[in-house]
């Protein structure tokens, strides 16, 4: 299965040359949909070449958009990682190193998607922070506090032990 690619960048001019001057590249932005969750990354990267390929530096911020782990409203997360990372050419490549493709081509967004997937909040909560809904009734409060909480019938006689403030009794310690 063949994925299509978010930014490809050719190499041709940093291969062909043999001094260590960085490329640049100019900054750009990315979408693509990661789980169902859209990404959004602004690129700021440069090339360098090495003996094997070319490596690639810079930073990638962005956003996550989903729901609320908590109330399920629409949240924005913002996301920021860093990239580095030698893509090298098909004769030095020994494992999973990113390969320079044909025509010297690589996605550079697929990298920075992939980078700001790593970071992603995988259970993201509002800003400020909702509050937390209740397990009994819904509401937006904790299970403890709970205006319709009710004793278990089956622990009535339990709660009947534990009194609010026991200030006759020693304390022990």
């Amino acid at each position: 299965m063949s994925v299509r690619a978010l930014f490809a960048v050719d190499l041709s001019p940093i291969l062909a040359g043999r001094d260590a001057a960085p490329f640049p590249i100019p900054p750009f932005e990315v979408l693509d949909t990661v789980e169902g969750e859209p990404l959004t990354a602004t690129v700021t990267v440069h090339a360098d070449r090495t003996n094997r390929g070319v490596r690639f530096r810079g930073t990638v911020r962005g956003t996550q958009e989903s729901a609320c782990a908590r109330c399920l409203k629409a949240v924005r997360v913002p996301l920021a990682a860093e990239i580095d990372e030698e893509a090298v050419e098909a004769r030095h490549q020994t494992g999973e190193e990113l390969a320079i493709g044909k025509g010297n081509m690589v996605d550079l967004g697929r990298l920075a998607i992939e980078a700001l997937d790593l970071v992603r909040e995988l259970a993201p909560i509002c800003s400020p922070p909702c509050p937390e809904r209740c397990g009994l009734c819904g509401g937006e409060h904790t299970a403890a506090s709970c205006p319709t909480r009710e004793v278990d019938p089956r622990l009535a006689s339990l709660a009947a032990l534990l009194t609010e403030d026991r200030d006759d009794e020693p304390q022990i310690g």
